[in-house]
């Protein structure tokens, strides 16, 4: 996949593309990648998504709490995955915010050689989000621009949407937001200083501070995960969001993660977590030794869980 981001980097060829933030990549963008693929393939052409590289509300109002699936260099990895030829990577300013749909088109076709471009069924945009589809259309005769409407996808009748993963994950289930993604949903973080006490009762944890604020943080509890080190190596583990209620009374919510069958120091480190599936909620134990018989029980579990 080629990365287009700046104007008049036009292709050989002319463009099929569609439009939208593409927060996830999951399984309806990659419906709608399919199409403009087999459109371009039909046509001659090639293909394209077109995305913004900040999200056009963390632009306009800087008070919006921004909750992302993904970041923007996990977008256009799983962008690059789905086959697309092109990649047009949009800086979303003031001035573009107060285009007309038509003044949008225009750029996309004069800049960007974009033929055909394909419109989500409920996707608005230009200034004030006043036009719809069928404007679109009669602009595009217009500047000799094709508008084609992108089908809903709903297999099974099961929603598919960026805002329906964070209600999931919000939720801690991890196993369908996998599904709806078709990976494990992913957190990056920088391993600090923690309590320590992991070590002392047999179950050493490394204590995670996530580098992007404004990732989807799962619900509290204890998930099966695999951990990714710098070093590319792969661990199975558990990892505990929470507030530590049997050992901590501060209501400091941490993100701690065990990793199975590995010695050494991670401090400084940076790792990926993949969530598998949740285990079990935070719960408060009577004492030390029931937390370490519940973490063995926890930790045989998700053993079980990633082998399969």
């Amino acid at each position: 996949m080629i990365i287009i981001d700046h104007p008049d980097m036009i292709p050989a060829k002319s463009l099929v593309a569609g439009i939208g933030f593409f927060d996830g990549v999951h399984l309806g963008h990659r419906y709608l990648i399919d199409n403009i693929r087999k459109t371009a393939r039909e046509k001659g052409l090639s293909s394209a998504v077109i995305t913004f590289r900040r999200h056009p509300r963390e632009v306009l109002d800087k008070s919006y709490s921004l909750q992302l699936v993904s970041t923007f260099e996990e977008r256009i990895r799983h962008l690059s995955a789905t086959g697309v030829d092109y990649c047009i990577v949009l800086d979303f300013t003031l001035e573009i915010s107060r285009f007309s749909a038509r003044n949008f088109l225009e750029l996309l076709v004069k800049h960007y050689g974009v033929a055909i471009l394909y419109v989500g069924y409920d996707h608005r945009f230009g200034h004030n989000r006043s036009e719809d589809f069928y404007d679109y259309v009669r602009y595009g005769k217009e500047l000799d621009i094709e508008i084609l409407r992108a089908d809903v996808y709903s297999p099974d009748g099961m929603h598919v949407s960026s805002s329906e993963i964070r209600r999931l994950l919000a939720l801690g289930r991890v196993d369908e937001v996998g599904r709806l993604l078709t990976y494990h949903y992913t957190l990056r973080g920088r391993v600090v200083e923690g309590h320590r006490l992991g070590r002392k009762i047999g179950f050493p944890t490394a204590n995670l501070q996530i580098e992007d604020s404004c990732k989807v943080i799962p619900a509290n509890g204890v998930y099966a995960v695999w951990v990714v080190t710098d070093e590319n190596r792969r661990y199975m583990g558990m990892l505990n969001i929470g507030t530590r209620p049997t050992v901590d009374n501060s209501n400091q919510r941490s993100i701690e993660v065990n990793l199975f069958d590995f010695s050494g120091n991670l401090y400084g480190s940076g790792l990926e977590i993949e969530f598998v599936s949740f285990i079990r909620p935070e719960r408060r134990m009577r004492g030390i030794d029931e937390l370490k018989d519940q973490l063995q029980k926890d930790k045989e579990y998700t053993r079980g869980i990633l082998l399969n």
